[in-house]
Order: C-alpha cells, then structure tokens, then sequence
C-alpha cells in the first residue's frame, strides 16, 4: 500500500523526534552555520528547479488527460450521428479502454491499452466516407486522439533520473546534519530543528508525488473519467482495490470491478453497488 503525503509528513515527524533523543550533542564543527546557509541555498534553489519543471509537465500531462477523454466523448456523439447503428458497439469499445485504464497506473496505461485503443478505432472505421463537414470533423477527432495519446505518454514519464535524486538527498542530509548540530538547548530550538528537517524531507517527498503523477491523483485519476463515463450515459466505474486502499471514495450508484482468475490477465467482475452519499 502506498502511502500518503500525509502518512509519509507524520513517519518523517517521528523520526526527526527519535534522532534528537540519539543525535551526539557535544558535536560541534567549525563553521556549521556557514555551511547550512551553503547547503540550504543550493538545496532551495535546486529543489525549486526540479519542482517549477516537473509541476509545468505534470500540468501538461493532466490536461492531455482530460482532452483525450473529452474527444472520445466527441468521437461517440459524431460517430452515432454518421452512423446510428454504430451506438452499441462504438459506446462498448470505449467504454471497455476507459474501464482497461484503471488496470494501470496513469505513467503506464498508454502503453498497456493500445489494444483496447485500436479496438475503439476498429469501430469507428464502420462509418462509411462522405462528402460532409461532420465526417471531416469526425476524422479530426480520431487524428487528435492519436496525437494527444502520444503525448501523454511523453508526459507521463519522470523527468529526475537517479543522479538528480542523489544530488538532492545528499544536499537534504547535509542540511538537516548541520541544523541538528547547531542547535541549542531548550525546547523551542528542538521544535525548529525537527520541523526544519521534517519540512526539507517533505520537499523530497513532494517533489517525487509531482515527477510520478501522484500530486492530486483523485483530480486527474479519477473525476476526469467519472466525468466521462457520465457524458456516454454510463455509471462511473472504480477499481475494487482503489476503493480498498483508499484512493477513492465512491459516491452514489456505480459500477465496481473486482479481479477474478489470474491477475495478469486484469479479468474483471463488474457489479453495480449503490454507495450512501
């Protein structure tokens, strides 16, 4: 299970309140504070870097979201009007990929869905060709589906590599050392120690949430697509095990998939399960 912002702010909390009880106070080195302002200046100003670029792809990211779901939504409503027939079979096919999404983490559902994707396109090519705007238009919207899942998957991935991480807890170590080692006795210089380098643990902790999609996953992991599922006249559909670990908390009547058989398959059993508001 993986822990919140939250559950990782309060373990980082008692932590940093064990090591004062363990930290050697008789430690003292030349210059500390020197070198605190060194370390934390280039902590700031590097940690502020990676946070302005990862928050500026992860923006772009949950909009490429929210534009790929609201041009299926498109593709649904001008298919059915070319082609009426179409309306079972075109509203199944998306609804199946929408479903398959939630089987994966928001980083890896492109890549694992192409085949649900194909079968949504598989549908549309049904609609036969003719001389109209809408079929133009209807043959735009395919084009920007592709585009923008493309994208997605550019976005999708994190932009720190392992060098970026070491440089960054190396320089949160050297910050939090040289605070525990200048500060004084007495109780308020304890406080501002623990929150000190509790807080420059949660810029770690909040930068990697941001790099790995995490920030705000309810926003762009969950009320995107029960938007959608809403616009094709479908009930909201939720992964068992998000309910489970808390992730999300349905509301209302919705549909609930529960895995069954060999998990690598993602074979699911869907129930309709009316949740108290």
């Amino acid at each position: 299970m993986r822990l919140t912002f939250i559950g990782k702010s309060v373990i980082a909390l008692v932590i940093f309140i064990l090591i004062l009880y363990i930290f050697p106070k008789n430690l003292v080195i030349p210059n500390a504070s020197d070198m605190f302002t060194a370390a934390a200046l280039l902590f700031g100003i590097i940690a502020g870097f990676f946070i302005a670029a990862t928050l500026t792809n992860y923006f772009r990211f949950q909009s490429l979201v929210s534009v790929e779901t609201g041009k299926l939504v498109s593709l649904y409503n001008t298919g059915i009007l070319l082609n009426p027939t179409l309306k079972t079979k075109l509203l199944a096919a998306i609804d199946k990929y929408l479903i398959r999404a939630f089987d994966y983490e928001l980083h890896e559902y492109i890549e694992n869905t192409e085949k649900d994707f194909q079968n949504v396109i598989d549908v549309t090519k049904k609609v036969k060709k003719r001389d109209s705007d809408l079929f133009v238009h209807f043959l735009e919207i395919k084009g920007n589906i592709r585009e923008t899942r493309q994208e997605i998957m550019l976005t999708s991935r994190k932009i720190l590599g392992v060098g970026h991480w070491i440089v960054l807890i190396i320089l949160a170590i050297v910050v939090i050392f040289l605070i525990y080692i200048m500060r004084a006795p007495g109780t308020a210089s304890s406080i501002f120690t623990v929150l000190i380098a509790t807080i420059t643990c949660l810029v770690l902790f909040l930068l990697y949430d941001i790099d790995s999609n995490y920030f705000a996953e309810k926003k762009i992991g969950f009320d995107v697509y029960e938007r959608s599922f809403l616009e094709l006249g479908l009930l909201p559909y939720y992964p068992f095990e998000s309910i489970k670990k808390g992730r999300i908390k349905p509301k209302g009547k919705c549909r609930i998939g529960t895995r069954i058989g060999d998990t690598n398959l993602m074979k699911r059993k869907i129930e309709v399960v009316n949740f108290k508001k």
